[in-house]
């Protein structure tokens, strides 16, 4: 039996490069009874850049679409002029558009695929708003993340994968309640959508964190020294930090040393994937070559 997975990706014309290497990494791991419903959200992918990118899924049992996003559904939230455009918000708006499915994955695409995810995507969340991973113990003290009094949660979640319960955002009207937020605390937001996640949601699936296992872990030996360790050591022992290690289906690349694309020496792995992309989406924009330079 085919387990179909929708799972969504919101990237711009900026990170076709590291999007394709994402999707690409994503259908090479599928299990043969597998097939993802992949969905790109977006506000400025040309027909061009669509045709290349649904290349990616020629000759499998995949399938990919685009659905143009306005920007301006979100004027009044907080944004950067960097990577934390109104992007970062478009993976509130999934359980709006996917209205077909009752739950969807959504994956940032500065990752590399080392796994299937028909395990993640069965998990049962029917009695929760998402599931995430956690990232560190929700306190005043907190290391990386801010401390909002709002948040009652345990832990605080990242939000670079949910596993959404699009039904009970529905039902709930969580889109509205965190777009609200947004604007309300326009000011103290740090990391926009992750802080939004945590301050509005109560009902969060803890995922296991072999889903996002960060850089700085999985390519050390010596990940106890790194910054990541620092506040991932309120959440896991040693031991689940080697055993999600181990088992790895995400890598993330958030942190130091960068995006692996704009590394002057990428990983091994990594560069595989992107010498394995056609040469249409192997875009590498100046902010990335600027980048690079300074890696």
């Amino acid at each position: 039996m085919t387990n179909i997975i929708p799972i969504v990706f919101c990237f711009d014309k900026r990170i076709i490069l590291g999007a394709s290497v994402a999707i690409k990494s994503l259908i090479d791991c599928a299990e043969i009874n597998t097939s993802y419903d992949i969905r790109i959200f977006h506000s400025d992918l040309s027909l061009e850049n669509q045709r290349n990118i649904s290349k990616l899924t020629y000759g499998t049992k995949h399938n990919i679409a685009f659905h143009y996003i306005n920007p301006k559904i979100f004027n009044g939230c907080p944004k950067s002029n960097g990577s934390w455009t109104e992007i970062v918000y478009y993976r509130l708006i999934i359980p709006e558009i996917l209205k077909e499915y009752d739950k969807a994955i959504y994956s940032d695409v500065d990752v590399l695929f080392k796994g299937d995810l028909a395990e993640l995507y069965n998990n049962d969340i029917s009695n929760y708003q998402f599931g995430a991973v956690s990232a560190e113990k929700n306190t005043q003290d907190t290391i990386c993340h801010k401390h909002f009094d709002e948040n009652k949660n345990e832990y605080i979640y990242w939000s670079g994968l949910m596993l959404l319960n699009c039904k009970k955002f529905r039902e709930e009207k969580l889109f509205d309640k965190l777009i609200e937020n947004a604007k309300r605390l326009y000011k103290e937001l740090k990391f926009f959508d992750l802080d939004l996640i945590n301050i509005t949601c109560n009902k969060i699936y803890p995922l296991d964190m072999k889903y996002c296992v960060m850089q700085s872990i999985y390519y050390n030996e010596d990940y106890n020294k790194k910054a990541d360790y620092q506040y991932l050591k309120s959440v896991y022992s040693d031991e689940e930090i080697e055993t999600s290690k181990g088992n790895t289906v995400i890598v993330h690349y958030g942190g130091k040393p960068g995006k692996p694309w704009r590394l002057k020496k990428p990983y091994l792995d990594y560069k595989e994937y992107i010498e394995k992309l056609p040469k249409e989406l192997r875009i590498y924009t100046f902010r990335d070559f600027r980048k690079r330079l300074f890696s």
